[in-house]
């Protein structure tokens, strides 16, 4: 493949991949500039290795394409894609089954569902796993982002359907997938000189990822906010909370409250239920209740309310118990 490129005097990046790591190659017309060895990658001679090339221009690192250059969620802005994707089945996927199989794993990756019909071709959701459970995820259609369990809530939808969309399961070395997580989870390294710098620095040019001190990756981008770096540290990667399946049946989100009379009578500032409710429920509550009362699904009402759902469960509870809704049925 090398003689390949060189006779073809191909500049770009090349990533080859083996069952322990990756080597990240950098190519100007058709000479390997530099190589950048990610875990215990062994040969270049090897049989049954991956490969992901990415054409550009001779550059100062090594780069490949962002999964979604202008999203809102610095995570997809920064996603490479290191290695040819597995694309799972849609509709036939048990997502609790892969979920216990990549945790036996010690899976480092990205499991993926993009859409590809017209009406929702910009929705995807993306779930970060490093040593086999999920410590970050998102979900991003038509401009609006949800993250952690909603995006989960989105990503288990659509696995179970069969729809114009894929499935993907993707390797990523562990320096990369921790990388990531660190930026997706927000932790920003104090200013300050560290030669051993391990993790992702962003600035206008885009994402570039270093590992002790070293570059050894360019995820390009646009402008978008401070320059920054993100890492984690030892600790932090040992203890850092894993992400689960929502445990509400499918289609829970779909659900639809009705105000009771007692309900209405909450929510009349005529009544001395509608004093005795702010006083214990607040403006917040208030909101909610009269929310849950125009008749939209659940999914309608937190995002009409700007809440994410696992925050709105905890009022349908409340509410439901005191008497305030109640389920419509069918």
């Amino acid at each position: 493949m090398l003689e390949a490129l060189r006779t073809l005097r191909c500049s770009g990046t090349l990533v080859l991949g083996d069952g322990t790591g990756s080597m990240i190659l950098q190519l100007a017309k058709g000479q390997v500039e530099a190589s950048f060895k990610l875990g215990a990658y062994a040969r270049l001679d090897a049989a049954g290795q991956t490969f992901h090339l990415n054409p550009h221009e001779p550059s100062e690192l090594p780069e490949l394409p962002a999964r979604r250059l202008t999203s809102g969620s610095p995570l997809l802005r920064a996603l490479p894609r290191l290695r040819p994707p597995a694309t799972l089945p849609l509709g036939s996927t048990d997502l609790t089954t892969l979920l216990d199989r990549l945790n036996a794993e010690s899976f480092d990756g990205v499991l993926s569902y993009e859409s590809r019909d017209d009406v929702a071709r910009d929705e995807i959701a993306v779930a970060l796993f490093t040593n086999g459970t999920i410590k970050a995820a998102v979900h991003e259609r038509a401009g609006r982002l949800s993250s952690r369990t909603e995006a989960l809530r989105i990503l288990q939808k659509r696995s179970s359907e069969t729809s114009a969309g894929s499935l993907e399961l993707e390797r990523l070395d562990r320096p990369v997938a921790e990388a990531l997580m660190a930026l997706a989870l927000d932790l920003v390294v104090p200013d300050g000189a560290d030669a051993a710098f391990t993790g992702v620095e962003v600035d206008d040019t885009g994402f570039r990822f270093f590992r002790q001190g070293q570059p050894y990756l360019s995820v390009p981008g646009v402008p978008h906010g401070a320059a920054r770096r993100y890492a984690l540290t030892g600790a932090q990667a040992a203890h850092m909370a894993s992400l689960s399946l929502p445990t509400e049946p499918p289609g829970w989100e779909e659900q639809r409250y009705a105000l009771t009379l007692r309900g209405r009578d909450a929510l009349n500032p005529m009544t001395e239920l509608n004093m005795e409710f702010r006083n214990h429920n607040g403006e917040l509550g208030q909101r909610v209740l009269d929310a849950l009362g125009q008749g939209g699904t659940l999914q309608q009402t937190a995002e009409e309310l700007g809440l994410e759902l696992v925050d709105l469960k905890p009022w349908l509870g409340k509410l439901e118990g005191s008497g305030m809704i109640r389920l419509q049925r069918g």
